[in-house]
């Protein structure tokens, strides 16, 4: 009998992030996931930020939720799926940093920067918008 693959599974992501992507990138790997996250998240726009944590679980990302919220920061906590649960490398989750970072650019028209930190169980993902940079829409 054939076995269905869990499309919910990360084991093939984990695979390219972590032996593929690696290798390739060296010591650029931290820079480069960043900037595919921002890539990501031009070719996937959401139209508010109640629509990222769906897109975040459909992606295999994980439970992202909101943490705070005020004036140009977000903060957001990321519980990773079970098998990344362990610490990561630095730079480890900066594609979703990135993602979300681009999404917010995009959501209140200026640039924005978003960074990820591990900590003991959950990821901690910061972003910072800054008004007086704004981004040039394209016609």
């Amino acid at each position: 009998m054939d076995s269905v693959p869990n499309p919910s599974s990360t084991f093939g992501i984990e695979l390219i992030r972590d032996y593929v992507l690696t290798d390739l990138l060296g010591t650029d790997y931290r820079q480069v996931i960043y900037w595919a996250g921002k890539r990501l998240a031009r070719e996937f726009p959401v139209l508010s930020i109640e629509e990222v944590t769906p897109f975040f679980y459909e992606a295999g990302w994980g439970q992202l939720e909101l943490k705070k919220q005020k004036g140009t920061s977000a903060t957001f906590l990321l519980m990773p799926p079970e098998s990344t649960r362990t610490e990561r490398p630095a730079g480890y989750f900066q594609l979703e940093a990135g993602f979300l970072a681009e999404q917010f650019a995009k959501m209140n028209g200026c640039v924005a920067e978003g960074y990820a930190e591990w900590q003991k169980d959950h990821v901690q993902i910061m972003i910072e918008i800054d008004p007086k940079d704004p981004i040039e829409r394209s016609v």
